[in-house]
């Protein structure tokens, strides 16, 4: 009864709630760090589902709860997927059953809910294994996981589109646009109604307008009035048709004419008329360069008979020169006493004996 006694701890080892504390919180951090808990990746939930998959077991509290709440819409197409939801192997099965929801595309399933009631951390423990993690992941059809009580957090929450607290909550956050549908429905009659009734109101106004105009006080005037617009028209028409035939005849008259103008037969008059202006043309211009070139040989004959040797002569002029050389005497000293000298007068030639080559004096 006085005794006492001590403990010496060598290692310690979390065991039940403290170990499965431990694996949660090293799954949370594994799985987040790969982006599995981000916000951006998660899908949005149809406004309106039309086929609700409820994954769940059908002997649990939890599938009555929702079926309860989703019960209460007939229209809605309500399919209860059988899985364990609690024990080894049940976090398997729930990864197979979403695999199988995405492959079965005959099934028409808009939206999952995967639930289940409260219960310890071991019999909600399946909802953290990591194959039901990533298969809700790279599920292609939303989820919205209801486990548990309100405390309770798995890892099937934080990878889920949406986390309902409950599964009654996820029920209601299913539908819950649907169980708006009756108020907007009602909104949309009135507003149909009001609309309508405005369209009628406007339509007796136009009606009640109409009824007021000529046209249906005095129609024979409205007929007598396109009558006559008829017949200003017809009037109209007549003269652009008159003015279009003579517009018509005339270019025909000119294209005629072209053509006729255009014709080889007369093409050829046209040249041989252009042919005999261009001879005559050539011939009055031959016929003034002839008599130009005429004019200036004449003058050009006067002149060389007003500078040539000859006419120098018969206005009392001589040329002489060596006879034997021929050379033309220009200076005394060019001849030699005894040389023989030819004198060329106007009307014929002197031949002369050189006695004396002495220059005489001019004029003695």
């Amino acid at each position: 009864r006085q005794g006492r006694y001590q403990l010496y701890a060598t290692a310690m080892d979390p065991v039940g709630q403290g170990a499965l504390e431990l694996a949660f919180r090293q799954m949370q951090a594994l799985l987040q760090k790969e982006g599995l808990f981000a916000p951006d990746r998660k899908k949005p939930l149809p406004a309106y589902p039309r086929h609700i998959c409820l994954l769940t077991s059908r002997h649990t509290a939890a599938v009555q709860d929702m079926l309860k709440i989703l019960r209460r819409h007939a229209w809605l197409k309500i399919s209860v997927y059988h899985v364990p939801v609690q024990g080894k192997g049940a976090a398997t099965q729930m990864a197979n059953a979403l695999a199988h929801l995405q492959v079965d595309d005959t099934l028409g399933i808009d939206l999952v809910v995967l639930g289940r009631g409260g219960g310890s951390m071991e019999d909600l423990w399946e909802f953290n294994q990591e194959i039901l993690a990533r298969a809700m992941a790279g599920s292609r059809l939303p989820i919205i996981t209801g486990i548990g009580h309100e405390t309770d957090t798995s890892i099937a929450d934080l990878v889920a589109d949406y986390h309902a607290h409950t599964p009654t909550e996820a029920a209601q956050v299913a539908i819950q646009h649907w169980r708006q549908v009756p108020q907007q429905l009602a909104r949309i009659t009135q507003r149909l109604k009001l609309s309508a009734g405005q369209r009628l109101q406007h339509a007796r106004q136009r009606l009640q307008i109409v009824e007021r105009s000529d046209l249906f006080r005095k129609p024979v005037d409205r007929i007598n009035l396109l009558r006559q617009l008829l017949d200003d028209r017809q009037r109209a028409l007549s003269v652009v048709i008159l003015r279009f035939q003579q517009i018509t005849r005339q270019r025909l008259q000119n294209a005629t004419l072209r053509w006729h103008q255009s014709h080889p037969r007369h093409r050829i008059v046209l040249e041989k008329q252009r042919l005999i202006a261009l001879s005559s043309r050539l011939q009055r211009a031959q016929a003034n360069e002839l008599q130009r070139r005429r004019a200036r040989v004449a003058a050009l004959d006067g002149h060389l008979n007003a500078v040539s040797p000859t006419a120098v002569l018969r206005r009392g002029y001589s040329i002489t020169s060596i006879k034997k050389t021929g050379q033309t005497l220009r200076a005394a000293g060019q001849v030699r006493e005894g040389e023989r000298i030819v004198t060329r007068l106007a009307d014929g030639e002197l031949e002369s004996v050189v006695e004396n080559s002495k220059q005489m004096p001019l004029f003695e």
